[in-house]
């Protein structure tokens, strides 16, 4: 055998090794693509989300109106969202507000400690009862100056009142790491899923964040005719 057909017949033995090779490469390089796209791919959730330096805002959103099915001019709207702070230094949730609402409710404590996350929830709180204190009014009465010649009376009264009322919106009943954001009184006639929300989250340090919220999908059992 001539030394070019010894070359030939090791050059067709090495071609299916190479070919192998080859194929994994090829193999590893679409895994690669793969993952990175992965990577970059927004979570499938119904809410919004956005962050503003160390505060991250995720999966934000008004709850379902199971009443109605909609939201009417007058009513009020739950904001559930997860708020997770990436920092070390602690920052706080002071206020939310929205354009299509007249104001907004924070209850419990806003505060987001570093490296920890609160959330808000639907739950329905009740604040902390109303007390009214009052003090009864208090009368003094005095007779002086009797005699067999006639009688002569004189009457002091003294009369003291004290009103003191106290509220207080603080939620006792909220889990630690849970606060309730309520938007207050729909100004636009109505609000309906598949529509949003404009809504702008401050902090105190962060500073504010806006979102555009969507309705929270219906949770309830669907029923089949």
């Amino acid at each position: 055998m001539s030394s070019g057909e010894q070359n030939l017949i090791t050059r067709l033995r090495l071609l299916p090794a190479v070919l192998g090779i080859g194929a994994a490469i090829l193999v590893s390089g679409c895994s690669a693509g793969q993952i990175t796209q992965t990577d970059t791919q927004v979570p499938a959730v119904n809410g919004s989300m956005g962050t503003v330096k160390q505060i991250a805002v995720r999966d934000a959103q008004l709850a379902f109106p199971t009443a109605k099915r909609f939201y009417g001019r007058g009513d009020n709207a739950a904001v559930l969202v997860t708020i997770a702070n990436s920092g070390q230094a602690s920052d706080k949730l002071t206020g939310v507000s929205s354009p299509q609402f007249g104001s907004a409710q924070i209850v419990g404590d806003g505060t987001i400690p570093g490296f920890h996350a609160i959330t808000a929830t639907a739950t329905t709180v009740a604040p902390l009862p109303t007390t009214t204190t009052t003090s009864a009014p208090a009368t003094s009465t005095s007779t002086t100056g009797t005699s067999t010649s006639g009688t002569s009376t004189s009457t002091s009264t003294a009369t003291s009142t004290s009103v003191t009322a106290t509220t207080s919106t603080s939620a006792a009943d909220l889990p630690i790491g849970t606060i309730r954001i309520q938007l207050i009184g729909l100004n636009v006639d109505k609000i309906q899923p598949g529509q949003t929300v404009q809504v702008t989250f401050t902090f105190a340090s962060a500073g504010d964040l806006t979102l555009t919220l969507p309705i929270a999908a219906d949770k309830s059992a669907r029923v089949d005719n």
